[in-house]
Parts: C-alpha cells; structure tokens; sequence
C-alpha cells in the first residue's frame, strides 16, 4: 500500500475519533421538577387605632403608630411563612365596633383583630392588668421580663384562651403620661387640676388630688382650648395626633403611667387549623418580633415631645426619683387593690407584678 494511501486512512479514522467523541448523542432534555404550589391561608382581621397618621419626623405616611407596627408584624408573618399565611385588614369600625374586638374574635367574626385590653374590662377584668398597672413597667424591657420570667404572659394565655382566642401581647413602648396646660414639676402640681382620665388612669389621678373627667377622645383639644380640662393622660404621640402640641404648655413623661400594650388576638379555631409549623412559629418567635418592634414606636413619641419643645415651647417634665418612688409605692398601696378585688385570677395576676417590683426595689 502506497505511503499516501496509509496517510488517507489514518486521517480518517482521526476524524472519526473526533466525531464519535466530540458529537456523541446527549441525552434528551428532562423536564423540570414540578414545584410544588403553596396553599395560601387568608385571614381578615380588623384594625383598632388609626391608620392614616401624619409623618413623624423621619417617619413617613404609614409608618407611625400602632398601625406601622401591625403592618411590619404582618409583613414578617407573610415571609416567616413563605407567603403561606396572609392577613386582610379591614379599616377600625369597618366590621365590628372597635371596643369589641374581643367577642368579635372569640365569636370568628374576624380570624385577628388588634386590640387594647382596657377596651373591654367590663368582659375581660383581668385585662386591667394586661394593659399595665399604673407604673407596673418603667419600660418595656421590664414589661418582657415581667411577661416572659415571671410568668404573666402563660397566666393571661389561660384567660383569653377561655374565651376562645390564642393572645399575644404586642408591647408599644409608648410614653404615657400627663399633658397640662399648667406648669408640673412635682406630683403637687396636679392637686385641683381636671385632667381628662378614665379608668385606672382617672383613678390615679384622683389619688394625686386631681379630678378626672371623662371627656370623649375627639373633644380634648376643645376641651383644653376652653378649659374644660386643665390636662389629659395619654400617649405623648396626642401631641402630635391630635394637634395638642398646638394648645398645651408642658407634658410629665417620667414617670410613665404605663406602655399603653396593645395586643394581637387571633381566633382559637382559626389557630389550630394552621400547620403545626405555623403555630409553633407564632408561639416561638411573636415575642421577638414585636418586642424589637416597639421600639420604633417609642422613638416617635420621643420625637414628637422634642418636636413640640422645639417648635410650641413646650416644657418636658421629669419627677424627681423621690417624687417617682413616692408615687408608685401610693399607687400600689391605693390603686392595685382595686384591681386585686376584682377576682381571684386578678388577685394572683397582680400578686406577679407586684413580686417582680419587688425583686428590683421598686416597692418594699
């Protein structure tokens, strides 16, 4: 055979090497897995503090108040549950009245509400000391604490429960105090004085030689402009909410009245038709997240005092620490039995604060 002819045929079985290993056949394309669909589970709920507040400072339309925080709640239910759990909220009033919240909930009118316990003591008397005895928690880290070590939250789990809702307190840190028309640098400043309080707030103002009067919640600004009332007892976000900034000459921010804690209640069928997943998440980690939640709360009402300074002249009032001890210890020797009366689980529940007061020389 000729050298060429060898040379051809090498050349041949070369290429036909490159081609059986370059150009082998692949394997037909496989379909993509199926992924699975997620079952959305669509709750509706009901709102019960406003939801179109002004901006705060650095806080934007929709991002102040009680609503902000159930809005960034429910935002992160919505991702802790991989878009599994979606919540509704209707506008306050817009399916039940608002200081119902608790029937309406227990009855599965709503699947959650949000709500404040003093709304509807006359059902739930134990909620007196949910909301906060007056100057049970001189913050909200003590409040947790009181909630969380000492025991407060199973007890108030038990009594909700009751009532077919699974509880979950939702602490705002608000800054409560007294708003005056009136100079108050001491407790003795408030003797004479009519200041717009109900319930226990009212209570305690009587107990510093005030008169409480129980004006609706719309008339205060009125009611300061013709002096109808000399002061009022709320959150220091009224300043701003409801333009009290514009009339009032001084607001006591310490001591705090209390946290003003609102609360998330969720119906009990509702709760356990939900994936153990997500009932464990809710009861594992709500704690977490609304606590870290409550500070962005507490920064508005710090803004809004300082704001008011600012640009009103409003004067902020601190008590001294004497005045502070000597106000608390009266108020749980006068105001706490009036609670404690109530029944026995509101006696063993106030038994609870008053030992973690106790435990950190609060009170004797």
């Amino acid at each position: 055979m000729k050298k060429n002819t060898w040379f051809s045929l090498g050349l041949a079985l070369l290429l036909a090497l490159v081609l059986l290993l370059g150009y082998a056949p692949k394997p037909a394309a496989q379909p993509a897995p199926a992924v699975p669909k997620v079952k959305v589970i669509k709750w509706k709920g009901q709102e019960t503090f406003p939801t179109k507040l002004p901006p705060y400072g650095p806080f934007g339309a929709g991002q102040a108040g009680v609503h902000a925080i159930t809005r960034e709640w429910t935002e992160w239910l919505k991702r802790a549950t991989g878009g599994c759990l979606v919540i509704d909220w209707a506008e306050p009033g817009a399916i039940f009245p608002p200081f119902e919240a608790d029937a309406a909930v227990g009855k599965g009118v709503v699947q959650i509400a949000i709500s404040f316990g003093g709304y509807y003591t006359g059902r739930i008397p134990e909620a007196d000391v949910e909301t906060g005895l007056v100057f049970a928690y001189p913050t909200v880290a003590a409040e947790y604490d009181c909630l969380y070590n000492y025991g407060l939250y199973a007890e108030l789990k038990k009594v909700y429960a009751e009532r077919n809702i699974n509880w979950y307190p939702m602490p705002t840190d608000a800054i409560v105090g007294i708003g005056t028309l009136f100079p108050a640098p001491t407790p003795e400043a408030i003797k004479g004085k009519k200041i717009r309080a109900v319930g226990l707030w009212g209570d305690y103002i009587a107990m510093l030689g005030g008169s409480p009067v129980p004006i609706p919640w719309g008339e205060i600004y009125m009611g300061l402009k013709l002096g109808t009332v000399d002061g009022w007892t709320a959150g220091s976000a009224t300043l701003e909410e409801l333009k009290l900034k514009e009339v009032a000459k001084g607001f006591v921010y310490s001591p705090r009245i209390a946290n003003a804690p609102v609360n998330i209640l969720i119906n009990m069928d509702a709760f356990k038709a939900l994936p153990k997943d997500i009932q464990e998440l809710l009861e594992k980690d709500t704690r977490y997240v609304t606590y870290a939640l409550s500070h962005k709360w507490h920064q508005q009402c710090t803004w809004v005092i300082a704001d008011a300074k600012e640009k009103y002249g409003l004067i902020p009032y601190a008590w001294s620490p004497e005045d502070i001890k000597k106000v608390t210890e009266k108020a749980v020797e006068t105001l706490f039995p009036k609670v404690a009366a109530k029944s026995p689980r509101c006696a063993k529940l106030v038994e609870i604060v008053k030992k973690q007061m106790r435990d950190y020389g609060r009170i004797k």
